[in-house]
């Protein structure tokens, strides 16, 4: 299933301003109060503030009010993923890979450990069945097979490693960019 961001006339009329896409990217980074805002981009508070009520209005930036004297501005779903629209695959994707390796690795030392598999015990009676002359210990033995396990870990760390790589890569890209 394909993500899609579906941008209206509004939101494109909103991004066409490269003082609120700065402060889209500066948001990215964590949300921050009006004032901050003013003073990073040097403008007058009262600018910065026409400039959020466009992104609101676009459905792109979000006031928060936690009941305390600061208000502070951050990004909705939206301005997220206008922002980084692949990001969300990647997080499905690292969490898969992390549930594989766990997975595995449990499998893993049920085989070698407790010398049964939930996994691959089914696996073993077939192969006993298959192989009809070979006892059926020898059979179950031979199902098992220790090295896809170990494949299975390999595989999937790299991707977990990929993913995670990814996101810190990223991360760091927006600290260099910015503050």
């Amino acid at each position: 299933m394909e993500d899609k961001i579906t941008l209206d006339r509004e939101t494109f009329k909103t991004l066409a301003s490269d003082t609120r896409v700065g402060i889209l990217k500066s948001l990215a980074r964590r949300r921050k109060m009006l004032t901050e805002l003013s003073k990073e981009f040097g403008m007058s508070p009262s600018t910065i503030k026409e400039h959020l009520d466009n992104l609101s209005r676009a459905d792109l930036v979000v006031q928060k009010d936690d009941g305390h004297k600061w208000k502070y501005y951050e990004l909705t779903r939206k301005g997220k993923d206008v922002l980084n629209p692949g990001e969300t695959k990647i997080w499905v994707v690292l969490v898969l890979s992390a549930f594989a390796i766990l997975l595995t690795s449990y499998d893993f030392i049920q085989t070698t450990v407790y010398k049964s598999s939930p996994l691959m015990t089914r696996a073993g009676d077939m192969m006993g069945e298959v192989a009809g002359t070979l006892p059926p210990e020898v059979g179950a033995q031979t199902a098992y097979l220790p090295y896809w396990h170990v494949i299975g870990l390999v595989i999937f760390s790299i991707i977990l490693g990929l993913s995670l790589g990814y996101i810190l890569a990223k991360k760091r890209f927006y600290a260099f960019q910015g503050e």
